[in-house]
């Protein structure tokens, strides 16, 4: 019994650890550069020549557009195993529909893994989305 409380506190210490590592805010706070996340300041310090959304990705971030494997038994398809794309959180369509946003339009862009993804779109994005949100 006693064995068993020493191992619930100390996976409940290392959770809490894991939990508070604060990764993200660094990343839009200028700090290390976020592999999930490209604000429009390094759009424009280090994309300038890009024309659009995909080039974007292509040249700052191009790990976002690659496939994430099999997506079930089944294996439904090589597009479904491509991250899907939203723009203003609208789905936009699949990822050569990012270059109809051109580059000045891009406040940020987003990864979000597909288990994020899922809670926030619904199904059908094992994969992951690429959030484009837009200047207003």
């Amino acid at each position: 019994m006693r064995a068993r409380v020493i191992l619930t506190a100390l996976a409940v210490a290392v959770c809490s650890a894991c939990a508070s590592s604060g990764g993200a805010s660094k990343a839009k706070s200028g700090g290390s550069r976020s592999q999930d996340f490209i604000g429009e300041a390094e759009i424009a310090q280090s994309a300038r020549d890009a024309t659009n959304a995909l080039a974007v990705i292509e040249r700052l971030r191009p790990q976002m557009l690659t496939s994430r494997g099999a997506t079930s038994p089944n294996n439904m398809g090589a597009e479904d195993a491509l991250p899907r794309v939203y723009v203003d959180n609208v789905s936009y369509g699949s990822i050569n529909s990012l270059t109809n946003v051109t580059a000045g339009q891009i406040k940020e862009i987003h990864f979000i893994k597909g288990p994020d993804a899922t809670t926030r779109w619904g199904t059908g994005h094992v994969s992951g989305v690429i959030l484009v949100l837009t200047k207003k």
